[in-house]
């Protein structure tokens, strides 16, 4: 049984004993003149053999996988749609986390999606995982099979939520998973020691926008663009080295910071309406609830979820195993 949270930044896979984290950027796989110093030990080598009739026997693909396409792919591809099942990384991502993971054929595979398209595109999702039939390698290790017998796809956020403790009882709670695009809330009654859900959606703003603010802060000060990627490790440190000049861009971080986590609350509790007045406890989860610390200042009583960005994935993998994975 293994879970399997393919973001729009990250994918997130989790088993009962294992986790991996990769970024979620695809590139076509090419020979590199320095391999043994290219490789350096990040990202991955993929190589895959699909069984179900759309690859002939015999016929292989690679590809580069999170870190490695990152620096060394011509061509890196990452997706912001809204159906993101639907484009080829997700597939070849799912393949990659699971044979990390080191599933068996046949596994049980728990996938989520988010709130607002989840009634949508659930049975689509389920229906593509469970035709999905390849042997895979990793990092030239050998090929095998990954299928998956029974997959299960539940609303993000509300995985998240099954890793919350100390529920205050006889209260309404709500759960915000901060993402890269977007934003869930699942609103949820505590009562004799359940919880049921009361509601939810989906709001299309997340750490994403942040990281535009940043590149367009670095835009105006050297008349350069800045790559996503760079953005998100200059949101980080607050300063990048340019053309041999350190440029501090705190400050515009800091604004950045702020003025996206405003923009996140904000929806968020309009989206709610008069039911946020009575929300006992915020929980924030998602990656999105380390990079906007000030969200916790936004959202009346709310607490940072342990090990946010790992709290649907592991959240996911408690529906089919009523466990937590020890971090």
């Amino acid at each position: 049984m293994i879970a399997i949270d393919v973001g729009y930044s990250h994918t997130k896979a989790v088993s009962l004993d294992q986790r991996v984290l990769i970024p979620s950027v695809v590139a076509p796989h090419r020979e590199l003149p320095l391999s043994e110093l290219s490789r350096n030990g990040s990202g991955h080598v993929v190589e895959i053999r699909k069984l179900n009739g759309d690859t002939k026997n015999g016929d292989t693909k690679k590809y580069f996988v999170g870190e490695l396409a990152l620096r060394e792919g011509q061509g890196a591809t990452f997706t912001l749609d809204r159906e993101k099942h639907r484009h080829p990384n997700h597939d070849i991502l799912v393949l990659a986390a699971a044979r990390l993971l080191e599933a068996r054929e046949g596994a049980t595979l728990v996938v989520g999606l988010p709130v607002a398209y989840y009634r949508l595109q659930k049975e689509e999702l389920r229906k593509q995982l469970e035709a999905l039939h390849a042997k895979v390698s990793v990092d030239d290790g050998p090929l095998a099979r990954v299928s998956f017998g029974k997959v299960v796809v539940y609303p993000q956020g509300a995985g998240a939520l099954l890793t919350a403790s100390d529920l205050p009882e006889n209260s309404l709670i709500c759960l915000v998973d901060v993402g890269y695009k977007t934003t869930d809330y699942v609103l949820a009654k505590v009562a004799g020691g359940m919880v049921g859900p009361e509601g939810g959606g989906s709001v299309e703003y997340g750490v994403f926008q942040m990281y535009e603010a940043v590149a367009a802060a670095f835009g105006s000060a050297t008349g350069a663009p800045l790559d996503m990627n760079v953005a998100a490790a200059v949101a980080a440190k607050g300063r990048v080295t340019f053309r041999g000049r350190e440029l501090d861009l705190t400050a515009a971080v800091k604004a950045a910071r702020v003025n996206t986590a405003r923009a996140i609350a904000d929806r968020v509790l309009a989206a709610l309406g008069q039911k946020g007045d009575f929300v006992e406890k915020f929980y924030l989860a998602g990656g999105g609830a380390v990079a906007l610390p000030e969200l916790t200042e936004m959202f009346p009583v709310a607490e940072v979820l342990p090990d946010p960005q790992w709290a649907n994935a592991e959240g996911f993998l408690r529906v089919v195993t009523g466990t937590l994975k020890s971090a």
